[in-house]
């Protein structure tokens, strides 16, 4: 059906996402769905656009094992068990799988080659978008008797069954690969405005890069937070940053919108930081055509179509790339490895200062944009806590083995 997932911004600033063929035309049942259920629920545009993915990948399955989805549901029939199995095992494919190639002459003895699978956390939300998606379109095609009903829930409560179990205990923790002081100091270095090191050559675009990896050090900030800030959310007298929630903003072009997830706050910052965000603004995003057209503080500075407006996303992402090809070392350096960097180091000084854990819990949650009561704050300090527990561990380890050798 050479189906794809476009995004659109509506005159109102809104941006939308929909499931369209490849003559561009929105699918109906995809896109009421999508209207009614995800987006009538409030949910995110990248919530939608994983549904829609997951949508997609059901379409293919269709075209792969050539039945029609909807003409059934309209005869009155449902999935059977063996059409479930089968939607499940390609639910696990990857996307990318089907796609086009160029066709060649192999050897007879060649082995074929296994599609490449997704990950477990994915093929479980995929395979729960499924079965909602399709219990409420043969909602939509059948009629609403209570045997109906009866079977359109069997028929979901089969796929559902179909999902993988999640285990946390065999998968690696993110914090295994973290970011060390010296290692930031390097990038600081390397960053540095003017300097040799730097991947990029133009001036303005060495001291825009090196103030955002400054930022998302110093305050943990998300990527999406940082692209979204504003020359007016910076309090030059008061050296303090706000985040500002912007969803669906009108003069913003970038058709992904960058927007702050978590809740909007207030975090001071050192005077020196407000100072060089001060340079940057008055010494070169003033002198790049376009930005007086809009407030966001970083912007394009290379000449060229999209000079002057806010990053986008991919931009921040090309930076990101730029960073890795310095050298293997900064291989794990992303935006929210950052998050991670600062939240190490602020448990750390928590630790220092003598902060009770409730204390810390209430002020790192505000800094983080995140409700008291949410428990997101264990996912950032399991590095802190892990080395508290081994210091622990040793300690009456140390304190056994003295014993042992004094009798």
């Amino acid at each position: 059906m050479g189906l794809s997932v476009r995004q659109v911004i509506f005159d109102s600033g809104e941006r939308y996402l929909l499931l369209v063929d490849g003559g561009g035309m929105p699918l109906y049942f995809p896109a009421l769905y999508v209207t009614v259920v995800v987006r009538g629920g409030s949910k995110a545009v990248n919530t939608i656009r994983n549904a829609l993915g997951a949508i997609k990948a059901l379409y293919d399955w269709q075209d792969d094992c050539k039945v029609d989805i909807e003409s059934s549901f309209a005869c009155g029939d449902l999935l059977e068990a063996h059409q479930i199995h089968a939607l499940r095992d390609f639910m696990q494919c990857s996307l990318e799988h089907n796609a086009p190639t160029e066709k060649k002459v192999v050897s007879i003895t060649a082995r074929k080659s296994k599609p490449r699978t997704i990950s477990t956390r994915v093929h479980y939300a995929r395979l729960t978008v499924v079965a909602d998606y399709l219990g409420f379109l043969a909602a939509q095609l059948q009629q609403g008797s209570e045997e109906t009903k009866r079977r359109i829930q069997s028929m979901v409560s089969t796929i559902r069954a179909c999902r993988p179990r999640i285990s946390n205990r065999s998968q690696k923790d993110r914090d295994e690969i973290h970011l060390d002081v010296e290692l930031l100091d390097r990038l600081d270095e390397v960053l540095k405005p003017g300097g040799k090191g730097s991947p990029v050559k133009n001036y303005g675009t060495q001291v825009r890069n090196a103030l955002m990896i400054a930022i998302l050090r110093v305050t943990g900030i998300r990527r999406g937070e940082l692209l979204n800030l504003k020359v007016e959310d910076i309090d030059f007298s008061a050296n303090t940053l706000s985040v500002v929630r912007r969803p669906d903003t009108k003069g913003d072009l970038r058709t992904s919108q960058p927007v702050a997830k978590t809740r909007q706050r207030t975090i001071p910052i050192n005077p020196l930081l407000a100072e060089r965000i001060h340079d940057y603004v008055l010494k070169c995003r003033s002198s790049v055509p376009g930005v007086k057209r809009h407030g966001y503080l970083f912007v394009t500075h290379k000449a060229g179509p999209s000079c002057g407006r806010p990053l986008s996303i991919a931009g921040f992402a090309k930076f990101m790339r730029e960073i890795k090809s310095i050298g293997p070392e900064f291989n794990s350096v992303h935006a929210h490895a950052l998050r991670h960097a600062w939240n190490y180091m602020f448990s750390k000084k928590q630790d220092e200062n003598g902060v009770t854990p409730e204390r810390e819990q209430q002020v790192r949650s505000y800094l983080m944009g995140w409700l008291p009561t949410s428990g997101t704050a264990s996912t950032y300090n399991k590095r802190h806590i892990k080395e508290e527990a081994a210091k622990a561990v040793l300690g009456l380890q140390d304190h056994y083995l003295k014993k042992g050798d004094k009798t």
